[in-house]
Order: structure tokens, then C-alpha cells, then sequence
């Protein structure tokens, strides 16, 4: 929620902060459950872009994500 908020703003000047928050949640490291995540989606994206310039490897199939990420 933090960072939508935050990104929500063109700068840090035009930015205005109306009650106090854990400077913790956006300045500590991500949990190691979200850098799989983001992992993850690195990988899905690069599949992704492979299969629209029908460069992915025909044995790369799966109708799941986790399958699809394994058979990559």
C-alpha cells in the first residue's frame, strides 16, 4: 500500500506525508517470499516474450505457472 501511494507522486517535493508510518516498510529488505515472487515474474515475463516472437522451445509447456517455470 505504501509504495502505490507513493508512487502515485511525480516527486519526492510534491509528495506530502498526512500521518506517520514505518520507515521500515519501505526502506527494509523484501521478504524472501517476494524476491521469488519477483524472481518468478522475471522468468514469466521472459517466457512470455519468447513465446510472442515464437522463440520459446516447443518443450516449454504448462498450465501452470510453476510448471511452465520448471519446463523453462
Amino acid at each position: 500500500a505504501y509504495y502505490t501511494a507513493l508512487s502515485r507522486s511525480a516527486t519526492a517535493a510534491g509528495t506530502v506525508i498526512l500521518q506517520g508510518f514505518d520507515v521500515k516498510k519501505i526502506t527494509g529488505r523484501a521478504s524472501g517470499a517476494l524476491r521469488q515472487e519477483f524472481r518468478d515474474l522475471e522468468l514469466l515475463d521472459e517466457i512470455s516474450k519468447l513465446h510472442y516472437e515464437s522463440k520459446l522451445h516447443k518443450s516449454v509447456v504448462g498450465d501452470r505457472r510453476n510448471a511452465l517455470i520448471h519446463a523453462y
